[in-house]
């Protein structure tokens, strides 16, 4: 595994790589980094390229927010992806991260595959809650992870409290990629039931619950999650 920066219009991108034939993608959670998914690289097989950049605004990428938008991710996405010179890739994401993948698939990308890990998109988001609960959760994520600007937490808690950017029922329907959703039957914090709406309303979905998972199997359940992953790609 290496790490690597990529250049877009404002910034640079930091992401992991592990060499490979077949790209995937792997967008992590709110607060998170590329280091999230590093326990699932051991259930993937030499065939599949591992790529984790961290999101705008996590871990080592420099380029700067305006609006703190999901839609602002989906750009830098788009500029990564035409670097990198991929054509043909799956896209994961976890939480946060499978917002923006789901968001990245209305709005025109055409990832072959598009994998939901415990997404978020659907459920009321931590900043429609109680000012002082979604301190709560800030502060939670500055544990997990120091290496966070808290500020800038802040404003992605605060900008997705307005639900503009929520998915919609028909849009959901729109999405045409192959998609996969995993989800932890412990999952508190974006509770199952929407794992099951999510399936409803994507076109041809496959659903996987993970009975002993909370909300982020690829570092708890990686040994479960990774061969439901391949099983799928296959």
């Amino acid at each position: 595994m290496e790490r690597f920066y990529l250049p877009i219009s404002n910034g640079k991108i930091s992401y992991l790589e592990r060499k490979g034939d077949y790209p995937v993608i792997f967008l992590h959670g709110l607060g998170g980094s590329s280091n999230n998914w590093l326990k699932l690289a051991n259930y993937f097989p030499g065939h599949i390229r591992m790529i984790m950049p961290d999101l705008c605004g996590h871990g080592r990428t420099d380029v700067p927010l305006v609006n703190f938008t999901i839609a602002e991710q989906i750009q830098a996405m788009r500029e990564f992806i035409t670097g990198l010179g991929l054509q043909k890739f799956s896209l994961a994401g976890n939480s946060y991260g499978g917002w923006v993948s789901m968001r990245f698939c209305i709005s025109g990308g055409k990832p072959e595959n598009l994998i939901l890990v415990d997404s978020a998109g659907i459920n009321p988001t931590v900043g429609e809650e109680a000012q002082e609960n979604a301190e709560k959760f800030v502060q939670r994520v500055m544990k997990m992870n120091p290496r966070n600007n808290v500020e800038y937490i802040r404003n992605f808690v605060r900008v997705n409290a307005t639900g503009n950017e929520k998915v919609t029922t028909e849009e959901l329907g729109s999405i045409k990629s192959r998609t996969l959703i995993v989800w932890g039957q412990k999952d508190r914090l974006i509770p199952v039931r929407y794992a099951e709406e999510l399936h409803m309303n994507i076109k041809g979905s496959k659903l996987e619950i993970i009975e002993s998972a909370g909300h982020t199997p690829h570092s708890t359940n990686p040994e479960e999650l990774g061969p439901i992953i391949n099983s799928f790609l296959k």
